[in-house]
């Protein structure tokens, strides 16, 4: 399931549209002036990196991004990864993707461009991680020794820190994404949103996978309306609880005539398929 969305999310990410609004996010939270002029993909491990292939597990996705203000502009690289579970060592991830993308710009002998690394939180809980590796360190060993002499920081971004009005304002379907995440560990919260959205109806395909991956709801090859597959999903889930509520009865029954001596002990076990240590101890425990 984890590898499905790696796989998903890389995707979704691929389309530009998408992309451009994780990195606006990102940029806006690190307080950076400039408008988002442009931005292209460029693979970590094939078209940047080269024959390296050190980042291939460190980063999902690379961009390089043009920002421009007042007649000025700047490129950057920006780095993404998305988590799909919270990793205590994200930060240290982070220093050394930063540094062996820096050592690849000195060894074609370019200038250096800012890295920023960018967390996708696509896990069931809020990040718990610090983004600056100097907050892990005390205030009085900082006051002592002064500014470490290598700093990491990473941009983090949590739907489940941004309240809605702030995720509606993005106009991809990373909105969408976005919401499946904050509301997927509320069951109801989750059903309610999916049917309510209109936009489920009909998804970019790209879009689909990565919510049902997310979801863990099951969608056919080239499927794309999410509310069918969620009233599927629902229609499952009502049928598996009345297979389980007969089947139980049935077991049930078996312990009565049991206990009233219309059955013997080991006709009883047979009837259920247990041994006649784990018959005794379910009925006991029907009983107790």
């Amino acid at each position: 399931m984890e590898k499905g969305k790696d796989r998903a999310s890389k995707l979704f990410f691929s389309e530009m549209e998408n992309a451009r609004e994780i990195v606006g996010l990102a940029l806006k939270k690190l307080g950076v002036e400039g408008d988002l002029s442009n931005i292209t993909d460029e693979d970590p491990v094939v078209s940047f990196m080269g024959d390296d292939f050190s980042l291939e597990r460190l980063l999902d996705k690379l961009f390089r991004v043009t920002l421009s203000n007042n007649g000025k502009s700047a490129v950057c690289l920006v780095g993404l990864e998305n988590q799909s579970a919270y990793d205590a060592h994200m930060i240290i991830r982070v220093g050394i993707s930063s540094l062996l993308l820096y050592d690849r710009m000195i060894s074609l002998n370019e200038d250096l461009m800012p890295v920023f690394i960018v967390v996708f939180n696509m896990s069931g809980g809020r990040w718990k991680g610090l983004a600056k590796i100097k907050d892990y360190f005390s205030k009085e060993v900082l006051e002592l020794l002064g500014p470490l002499m290598v700093d990491v920081r990473m941009v983090v971004i949590d739907p489940y820190e941004m309240d809605d009005i702030e995720i509606d304002r993005l106009k991809s379907d990373l909105n969408l994404v976005m919401k499946v995440i904050k509301y997927k560990s509320d069951k109801k919260l989750f059903l309610d949103y999916i049917k309510g959205e209109t936009r489920f109806s009909c998804l970019d395909g790209i879009t689909a996978r990565l919510i049902s991956e997310l979801g863990s709801i099951k969608i056919g090859e080239g499927e794309t309306n999410m509310c069918k597959a969620i009233e599927d999903l629902m229609k499952e889930c009502e049928d598996k609880g009345k297979a389980e509520g007969i089947a139980e009865g049935e077991t049930n029954m078996v312990f009565k005539l049991r206990r009233e001596g219309y059955l013997k002990t080991e006709d009883a076990a047979s009837k259920l398929g247990l041994s006649l240590d784990e018959y005794c101890k379910r009925e006991d425990e029907f009983f107790s």
